[in-house]
């Protein structure tokens, strides 16, 4: 896709909301699911809105 046309995967805006869900141990050595949540730049465009 050219530079010049909005990106698709956003509908031509730029940052989008991530999810990471990971597993990792606490401080008893038992498994605890942990989600990360942060708003960055899409993976398309990488935040620029064109794809």
């Amino acid at each position: 896709m050219s530079g010049d046309q909005p990106c698709g995967a956003r509908g031509g805006g730029g940052p989008t909301r991530h999810t990471e869900h990971t597993v990792e141990l606490d401080k008893d050595g038992s498994q605890v699911p942990v989600t990360r949540s942060w708003t960055g730049p899409c993976g398309t465009c990488h935040g620029s809105g064109q794809g």
